[in-house]
């Protein structure tokens, strides 16, 4: 990402997160603990329908090349309230005001299922495109 996209976004508060060595997730992309596999940090996973979504993923993770990897833990930074930036579908983008919403891959989209945060509604405020990357800037409490 430009670095200008972080000028926009306002994080309030950020947990953090284990990533099994097996995901990738991506940068700004919606996030939810994985209550399958129970970890201190809580283990993510991406968003993939509707429900109750931990936050929004601050990095890029890669696969881990087992050939290479060690045995330090891998941590996800995720932001869970302030304004934050998210990774949109930009054949499907959300209008202003709408309920946040997520597709199949952790996007903003219009043609998704509704999430809540922290049991309430993230509101889109605005689109945002800068250098061809479509992301809503979204109001988390």
């Amino acid at each position: 990402m430009a670095s200008p996209v972080y000028g926009k976004q306002f994080i309030r508060f950020a947990e953090t997160g284990l990533v099994p060595d097996a995901v990738a997730l991506n940068q700004f992309t919606l996030v939810v603990i994985d209550n399958a596999v129970p970890t201190e940090p809580p283990t993510l996973a991406q968003a993939v329908a509707g429900g109750e979504i931990m936050g929004v993923l601050q990095q890029d993770v890669v696969v881990v090349d087992t050939d290479k990897a060690t045995t330090l833990q891998r941590l996800g930074t995720v932001a869970t309230s302030g304004l934050l930036l998210v990774a949109a579908d930009a054949a499907n983008l959300q209008a202003q005001n709408d309920g946040l919403a997520v597709d199949a891959n952790g996007l903003s989209s219009s043609a998704g299922a509704a999430v809540t945060c922290n049991a309430s509604t993230p509101i889109v405020r605005q689109v945002v495109n800068i250098g061809g990357v479509a992301m809503v800037l979204v109001s988390f409490n």
